[in-house]
């Protein structure tokens, strides 16, 4: 076969099946429509409703099919009269909502039954693929009538309302990269992108990443992708199973920023095309030594992970720091020198530091210093104070003050501690603060504001640092919390503060929600600590508790001690 019939093949195969992009393609005889990922099986949703459905089944399965995208809503478009079919604009948003809303009759216009469809709104799905929380409730009143001897809805509201559930089923999440501005390593942007047609994938995760971070992480990464940057052509897969991303517009990017540009690139689609990738600037290599990329390539970019491996956990018990065995921990706070409350030890490449906040004349105070020497005093006026939380660097760490004050407190290697305020405003505007948690990034804070989950963004401009965007998550579907920590950049682990225990993991975003067993635990919960690579601890009513998937029940640690106990893992 001669080269111009093969060119001409591939362009015919580009036109049968775009990705994203256009136009000029690498000149290469192996190149092929990429192969995505297997994502899963899409939707359950009805084809369309079956003869002589009756009107409350219509509406229930109208919902249900909207959950499905594929060929603009075609699923749901079918439980439609016709001339609502072709009118529905189905682009004017997306509202995810609790399974199974109610639905009730309403009185209407002869000929017509009316259902009134209701109950709780959980968020928008953004046009960026970013759930925004947005807890409420919703009520629609649907008209259905006769068309053609079997019953239709003729005024389906602008945009989709679909279920949580059918959501998952029908949508993939993805972990759009950016980049720290303060270390420079990648932080996840979580996104919802239609999981089918899975060829489609990565270009879709592309366009998201040459668009820039979502609304809820704007200020606290960048993206090291010059704005005007696009797809030369379309990702392709070679006969070799290379994977070929052809950009144009970065030519005025130095080595090191076409670097992290790659490992954007790379660490977005991982698992979502074949490796390598074949990263190319215009034709050319994006990065002149290297033309090839695999996840290993961009391991220096990878941002603080978890807990190194030879660190213990350690619990807060009768006023002292231990050992997850029960023997003391080493320096002042395991020697009984001052009363312990909580404490949290770093996770640096160097020395452990530890951070504790001790009572001795009934009033919180603040010691930072080695965790194997002596603690030195921060002079904080502080009623209340929550359990510290270090930052990435392992040199600063922030606490609560009177539950309305951020402080955090840098050390320096000669000088004293050295305190400053953090911005907390649009924190404190929800209510009193009891647990602040810096994710291992650095990038977000979890929070406790007056009992509710609360996630914000960590903005640094001209030297003043500040908590934006804060979104509250599942407002009023949870109970009151007593404490969360970062299972994993996207992850938190959550425990109520009732009397009826109950401990969940949930995405960052807030859509995803699992709860755990609560087999053993007796309430009230106080304290929940969460790492990669980690078992889950939990404080309750008679002690401390490890939980982990593989086993499914919560294991006793240090039972029978009572309440009052406060485990850490370092970081």
């Amino acid at each position: 076969m001669s080269m111009r019939l093969l060119r001409l093949l591939a362009t015919v195969l580009l036109i049968a099946a775009p990705l994203a992009g256009c136009a000029a393609v690498p000149e290469s005889s192996d190149l092929e429509v990429v192969r995505s990922m297997p994502v899963g099986s899409g939707s359950a949703s009805p084809a369309g409703p079956q003869r002589g459905v009756d009107p409350f089944r219509l509406v229930r399965e109208f919902i249900e099919a909207t959950g499905n995208p594929t060929n603009g809503h075609a699923a749901a478009r079918a439980f439609l009269a016709r001339t609502a079919a072709a009118n529905w604009d189905d682009r004017a948003g997306l509202t995810v909502i609790e399974d199974a809303p109610g639905a009730a009759p309403q009185a209407g216009p002869d000929g017509v039954r009316r259902i009134r469809v209701g109950g709780s709104r959980l968020g928008v799905l953004a046009a960026d693929g970013s759930f925004m929380p947005s807890a409420g409730t919703f009520a629609i009143p649907l008209d259905v009538v006769t068309e053609h001897g079997e019953w239709r809805i003729t005024n389906p509201p602008p945009g989709v309302l679909v279920e949580a559930s059918a959501l998952q089923r029908n949508y993939r999440q993805v972990r759009v990269s950016f980049v720290d501005p303060n270390r420079g390593t990648l932080v996840p942007d979580l996104r919802w992108v239609p999981a089918q047609p899975a060829s489609t994938l990565p270009g879709r995760v592309l366009d998201l990443l040459l668009a820039g971070p979502s609304a809820r992480l704007a200020g606290a990464v960048r993206t090291a992708i010059p704005g005007g940057t696009r797809l030369r052509s379309n990702v392709l897969v070679s006969r070799s199973g290379r994977t070929v991303i052809n950009l144009t517009g970065v030519d005025a990017l130095t080595d090191q920023q076409r670097r992290l540009v790659a490992a954007q690139i790379v660490n977005s689609l991982d698992g979502l095309v074949p490796a390598p990738m074949r990263l190319l600037a215009d034709g050319e290599p994006l990065v002149g030594d290297q033309a090839e990329w695999r996840s290993a390539d961009i391991a220096a970019y990878a941002a603080p992970a978890g807990p190194r491996p030879e660190v213990p956990g350690q619990v807060v018990v009768g006023g002292r720091l231990r050992r997850l065995d029960g023997t003391p921990a080493a320096g002042s706070a395991g020697a009984g020198q001052f009363s312990v409350l909580s404490a949290a030890s770093s996770n640096p490449g160097g020395e452990l530091l530890a951070a504790v906040v001790a009572g001795p004349d009934g009033r919180p105070q603040l010691r930072v210093g080695p965790s194997d020497g002596d603690l030195a005093g921060v002079p904080l006026d502080a009623v209340t104070m929550s359990r510290p939380t270090w930052r990435p660097s392992g040199t600063e760490v922030w606490t609560v003050i009177n539950g309305r004050t951020v402080v955090g407190v840098a050390l320096s290697g000669a000088g004293p501690p050295l305190a400053y305020q953090v911005n907390a405003t649009e924190l404190t505007r929800l209510g009193t603060i009891s647990e602040l948690r810096s994710s291992r990034d650095g990038v977000q804070v979890a929070a406790v504001v007056g009992g509710r989950l609360v996630v914000a963004a960590v903005v640094t401009e001209s030297g003043l640092v500040s908590l934006r965007h804060p979104q509250v998550l599942r407002d009023g579907s949870l109970p009151p919390i007593a404490s969360v920590d970062w299972a994993r950049p996207e992850l938190l682990v959550v425990a109520s503060a009732g009397p009826t225990p109950q401990v969940a993991s949930m995405s960052v975003d807030g859509l995803t929600v699992r709860q755990l067993s609560a087999t053993n635990l007796t309430g009230p919960l106080t304290e929940v600590v969460a790492a990669p690579g980690r078992e889950v601890l939990v404080a309750d009513a008679t002690g401390l508790w490890a939980y982990s998937d593989t086993q499914e029940v919560w294991e006793p640690l240090l039972g029978g001690i009572g309440p009052g106990s406060a485990p850490l893992y370092p970081g």
